[in-house]
């Protein structure tokens, strides 16, 4: 029988300290980020699961769900937060919300079981896991994933809206109000995701209404942030571009894009419509105020909650499509 891997396997490995390993697997705020980073992937290297993990675990159910976000600063995830700890309650559970800060190796710790505190399931809106992540994971607690669509393995669960249908509603909409120059805001390409989706519901919708496509006017962002969509709508002004309409992968890229078009002198939505996704608290309250696509918040959570607490034999790995809908406010005529 092999040997289990010990803390001081894992400091070896790392370089380090027995006493940062135990820092870094109880998420003491004590460690610096290379050194964290170079920890984990030892963790995740020699597959160490921390003894108390291991022996919680043998005893049974926890009763707590661990909800992984990359970051709060999003008020997006925050919001889910709040609202996956209430419903969650309500069942007779609780929620320990974790933030990857975007680190892979944080995010394949919680989904293999590899994380400081036990649970019955993981929640995880991943930004730095790949398909194979999960297709290769030999060991952990039930995932569902939330946002992101990574053509996971067949016994995880994707609960989401429609993407693709959002944008083309969009679209729909900003035709309809006579705009022909649409630019994206937020594209992905070559991979399964909430920007490539929805970038996808983009072009259908364009094609249908027989708008012609620039390339110049699909515009990646690699962070999805208001200062993102304000660098990336001043570039796009500042190279001439002529659009009527910027669509945004999320309300933050909104919010930076309306701040740098009222900065050029543009009125919204008479010269350039704005339109986001999430209906952030905030979006009522831009001005003018934020058009937006609002995914019904609590069918979200009651759907994740659902597959994180089925059976293993009900817990089928399919794609769960949430409702939304298109808040129209006065950046769009």
């Amino acid at each position: 029988m092999a040997r289990r891997v010990s803390i001081k396997d894992v400091a070896e490995r790392a370089g380090v300290s027995w006493k940062t390993v135990s820092n870094v697997v109880n998420e003491r705020p004590v460690v610096r980020p290379e050194t964290r980073e170079r920890v984990l992937a030892a963790i995740e290297e020699l597959g160490y699961v921390p003894n108390q993990v291991g022996r919680e675990l043998r005893g049974g159910p926890t009763g707590s769900l661990a909800l992984v976000v990359p970051e709060l600063q999003n008020p997006y995830f925050a919001r889910l937060a709040e609202r996956m700890q209430a419903a969650a309650r309500a069942r007779g559970r609780t929620v320990s919300v974790e933030v990857s800060l975007h680190s892979a190796a944080t995010e394949r710790a919680h989904i293999s079981g590899r994380s400081s505190r036990p649970v019955d399931a993981v929640v995880i809106s991943p930004s730095a896991l790949t398909a194979e992540d999960l297709r290769d994971r030999t060991s952990g607690p039930p995932v569902v994933l939330l946002g992101e669509m990574l053509l996971a393995a067949p016994d995880i669960v994707h609960v989401a809206i429609d993407n693709v249908a959002s944008a083309a509603e969009v679209v729909r909409h900003l035709v309809a109000a006579g705009h022909r120059r649409l630019l994206f805001l937020g594209a992905d390409e070559g991979r399964r995701s909430t920007g490539a989706d929805r970038l996808v519901g983009l072009r259908l919708a364009s094609t249908e209404a027989g708008l012609d496509e620039d390339p110049a006017l699909i515009r990646h962002v690699s962070d999805w942030t208001r200062e993102g969509g304000r660098d990336e709508i001043a570039a796009a002004l500042a190279e001439g571009l002529d659009f009527d309409a910027v669509v945004a992968g999320n309300d933050l890229l909104a919010i930076g894009a309306l701040i740098a078009l009222l900065d050029a002198g543009r009125r919204v939505p008479e010269d350039v419509a704005v339109v986001g996704w999430d209906d952030l608290v905030e979006a009522a309250w831009t001005r003018p105020a934020l058009t937006t696509v609002a995914p019904d918040l609590d069918a979200l959570v009651a759907a994740a909650l659902d597959a994180a607490l089925a059976a293993p034999a009900e817990r089928e790995g399919v794609e769960r499509v949430i409702a939304h809908r298109l808040v129209e406010r006065g950046t769009t005529r």
